[in-house]
């Protein structure tokens, strides 16, 4: 048993030396921040696209647009790829990379009187991942999974929540503070 002691100090350096800290979870206001920051990023026709601090993002926009008669159908959809994004969170700062991307898709059908949205329909969806890192190096992955819609939507008429998961947190955004 020559090894013995050699063996407990090895062990013993191996656990003293595993001491990293997983990173920070965003917090629930971080990600509600980090969501509307997203939405900012998005054009009409899509292009690169300066972050709000620094870095730019990819966004390529595919848009549908058609009308018959009193009725309107609208499909819009955009791939976001971050590339060294930062924005501002809360009280803190994160730079964004994509590869995996995020697709925001938006899809509306309405019917007019006079110019006035009598009845329509509203979905909304965000999907994929991207990666974040805090100014001290903490960093990890965020995949988006969110999701509305609405059978009684009017202009202006935005009173129900947006859904699902974003960063590992179960979120519930309101659609009119996220979109106007």
């Amino acid at each position: 048993m020559r090894y013995a002691p050699l063996l407990v100090l090895l062990a013993a350096g191996v656990a003293a030396c595993d001491s990293t800290e997983p990173p920070k979870a965003l917090t629930e206001p971080e990600t509600d921040a980090l969501l509307h920051e997203i939405v900012d990023l998005v054009t009409v026709r899509g292009g690169t696209v300066h972050c709000s601090i620094g870095g730019e993002a990819t966004v390529t926009a595919v848009i549908d647009e058609q009308e018959d008669g009193d009725s309107a159908w609208n499909s819009r959809r955009w791939t976001i790829v971050p590339d060294d994004c930062a924005v501002d969170v809360v009280t803190d700062s994160l730079t964004l990379n994509g590869k995996p991307d995020l697709s925001f898709t938006v899809n509306a059908w309405v019917v007019y009187d006079d110019d006035e949205i009598v009845k329509g329909e509203f979905k909304i969806a965000m999907s994929g991942a991207m990666t974040w890192r805090r100014r001290n190096g903490d960093s990890d992955v965020c995949p988006v999974d969110l999701a509305y819609e609405s059978t009684d939507w009017y202009r202006n008429g935005f009173t129900d929540l947006m859904t699902g998961r974003m960063c590992s947190l179960d979120l519930s955004i309101d659609v009119y503070g996220l979109l106007f």
